[in-house]
C-alpha cells in the first residue's frame, strides 16, 4: 500500500500503512469478540421488540451523528500537516456541534416517535441525544492520534474502553433497563475512550503552526460530513422501509442479522480506512500520484473482503443461532445475504477514502447519488414483491457494487488503475471467498447443533485454506506484499 518500488523495497508508507493495518486489526479482531459476545448476552435479556425499538432510535439519529461529528474525523486524518492549532480549532468546532445536535436531539425526539409510529422509542431517543456530548470530540483525538502514527495506543484505548461499556451495559440490563442500557453501553465506551485519547494528545509533541479559523475548516470538513450523511442515508434506506412496513418485531430480527455482518465489515472498513489514509494523505500532499499505491490498496481490501466474509457466510448462520438462541429464525435466514454483498459495500467505501484523499468532491458525490437511488430503486422492489426481507437486504450491498465500478471506471479514465489489471486480483480472491463459503456450507451440513456446524464448517474450509497457503504465491495481495518488501518468501 506504498508507492511502487523494486522487489523487496518498502517505502516508508507502505511499512507505516502495514504496521498500522497490524495494529488496527489486531484490536479489531478483539473488539469483534467481545461485541459478538455481548450480542449473544443481550440477545438474551432483550426481546427482538425492544432491540427493534433500540435499532429504530439509533437509526433515526444516524444522519444526525455525522453531522455531529462535522467531517473532523476525515479532516484530521486526512491532514497533510498536522499542528497543535489545527486540533483546538476541531475541538472547538467539535464541542459546539456536538452541543447543537444534542438540543435537536431533544426537540426531534417525539417527531421521530411518531414518524415511526413508535412512541415508545422517545425516551431512548432523548438518551442517544447524550452521545452527541463527547462522540466528536471522542473522533477528534482518535483521528488526531492515528495521524500521528500512534494506531496501537489508540486501538488498545478503543478496545478497552468497549469492555467496560459492555460490563456497565450489561449489568443495567440485568436490572431490567432494556432497552436503555444498551444505549448507556456506547455512551460509557465514548467516555472512557475521550478520557483516555485526550489525556495522550495533551502530551504528544504537536508542531506549532499558523491559526486554523474555525470557519474554514468547517467549509471543510463540513463538505465530509454532508458525504457522510448522504451514506449513511443510503445505508438506513433499507432499515427505514422495514421499521415502517413491516414493524418492530421484523425490524429487529432484520437489525440483528444486519448488526452481526456489521459488527466485522464496518470494523474492517474503519480500520483498512484508519491505517492507509494518513499515508495515502502525505503522498498527496507531496504532490505524488496515488496511482501507484491505489492497486496494492484495492489488492488488498478485495482480499480482507472476499476472504473475511467467504467465511462468515459459511459459518454465519449456525452462529448466529447460537449467539441468539431461539426466537431469531428470520435473522439467520437473512444472515448469509448480508455476508454475501459485505464484499462489494467494502470495496466501495474503500473508494470513497480514496476520493477523499484525492479530494474529488464532485466525483464522490456522484457515487453517492448513485448508490443512494439504486439502494431505494431495490428496497421499494422488495417491498413490492411481497415485503422480501431478502430483497431489502441485498439493496445496499447491490448499489455499493454499481457505485465501486463506477470508481473503477472513473479512476480508470483518470489513469489512477488501469481497469483490467484489476480483474485478475478481484476474480481471484472472489474465487478463495467463494471456495471457503461452498466447503464450509456443505461441511456445515454434517453438524447436529449450531456449535456442531460451526465446528464441521471450519473443518470442511482447512483444505482451502491449506492449498492457499501452498499457492500463495499466486495468490495477488501475498506477491504484492512480497514485492513491496512487506513479507518475506
Amino acid at each position: 500500500m506504498g508507492e511502487s518500488l523494486s522487489v523487496g523495497t518498502a517505502s516508508p508508507e507502505a511499512r507505516t500503512s502495514f504496521r498500522a493495518l497490524l495494529w488496527n486489526y489486531s484490536a479489531a479482531v478483539a473488539g469483534v469478540l467481545l461485541q459478538l459476545c455481548y450480542t449473544a448476552y443481550t440477545a438474551r435479556v432483550v426481546s427482538p421488540r425492544h432491540f427493534g425499538d433500540y435499532a429504530a432510535a439509533s437509526a433515526s439519529l444516524a444522519a444526525l451523528g455525522n453531522i455531529a461529528d462535522a467531517g473532523l474525523f476525515t479532516y484530521l486524518l486526512r491532514a497533510e500537516h498536522l499542528t497543535r492549532q489545527t486540533v483546538r480549532t476541531a475541538y472547538r468546532v467539535a464541542a459546539v456541534s456536538g452541543a447543537l445536535c444534542f438540543a435537536t436531539t431533544q426537540a426531534v425526539a417525539s417527531l421521530c416517535a411518531n414518524v415511526w409510529g413508535l412512541p415508545e422509542i422517545e425516551p431512548t431517543v432523548r438518551l442517544f441525544g447524550l452521545l452527541f456530548l463527547t462522540e466528536p470530540l471522542l473522533y477528534a483525538s482518535t483521528a488526531a492520534l492515528r495521524r500521528m502514527d500512534l494506531a496501537r495506543f489508540a486501538s488498545f484505548t478503543e478496545t478497552g474502553a468497549l469492555l467496560v461499556g459492555m460490563a456497565v451495559g450489561s449489568a443495567l440490563l440485568a436490572a431490567g433497563w432494556s432497552p436503555y442500557g444498551l444505549v448507556a453501553a456506547r455512551i460509557v465506551t465514548t467516555v472512557v475512550t475521550l478520557g483516555i485519547a485526550g489525556l495522550r494528545l495533551a502530551r504528544c509533541p504537536l508542531p506549532v503552526g499558523p491559526r486554523v479559523p474555525a470557519r474554514s475548516m468547517v467549509g471543510v470538513s463540513g463538505a465530509f460530513a454532508g458525504y457522510r450523511v448522504i451514506q449513511i442515508l443510503a445505508t438506513n434506506v433499507p432499515m427505514y422501509a422495514v421499521t415502517r412496513v413491516l414493524g418492530p418485531t421484523a425490524t429487529g430480527q432484520y437489525s440483528r442479522a444486519s448488526l452481526v455482518v456489521g459488527l466485522p465489515m464496518g470494523t474492517l472498513c474503519h480500520r483498512l480506512r484508519c491505517s492507509v489514509m494518513p499515508s495515502l494523505a502525505r503522498i498527496n500532499g507531496e504532490g505524488r500520484t496515488l496511482g501507484n499505491a491505489l492497486p496494492d490498496l484495492l489488492s488488498a481490501a478485495s482480499a480482507i473482503a472476499f476472504v473475511s466474509f467467504g467465511v462468515l457466510a459459511a459459518v454465519g448462520p449456525a452462529a448466529l443461532r447460537l449467539l441468539l438462541g431461539p426466537g431469531w429464525g428470520t435473522a439467520g435466514e437473512l444472515m448469509t445475504v448480508f455476508a454475501a454483498g459485505a464484499p462489494l459495500v467494502l470495496l466501495c467505501q474503500v473508494g470513497y477514502t480514496v476520493d477523499e484523499v484525492r479530494k474529488a468532491m464532485g466525483a464522490l458525490l456522484q457515487t453517492q447519488l448513485l448508490v443512494v437511488a439504486i439502494t431505494a430503486g431495490v428496497v421499494a422492489l422488495g417491498v413490492a414483491a411481497g415485503r422480501s426481507l431478502a430483497l431489502v437486504a441485498a439493496a445496499y450491498s447491490a448499489a455499493s457494487a454499481v457505485g465501486h465500478l463506477a470508481q473503477l471506471v472513473r479512476w480508470h479514465r483518470a489513469r489512477l488503475c488501469h481497469l483490467p489489471s484489476l480483474v485478475r486480483p478481484y476474480l481471484i480472491h472472489a474465487a478463495v471467498g467463494g471456495a471457503l463459503y461452498v466447503s464450509g456450507s456443505l461441511a456445515a451440513r454434517w453438524g447436529d447443533g449450531p456449535l456442531s456446524q460451526i465446528m464441521h464448517g471450519l473443518l470442511g474450509m482447512a483444505p482451502v485454506a491449506l492449498v492457499c497457503v501452498a499457492a500463495r504465491r499466486r495468490l495477488p495481495f501475498y506477491s504484492t506484499a512480497v514485492a513491496r518488501g512487506l513479507v518475506t518468501q
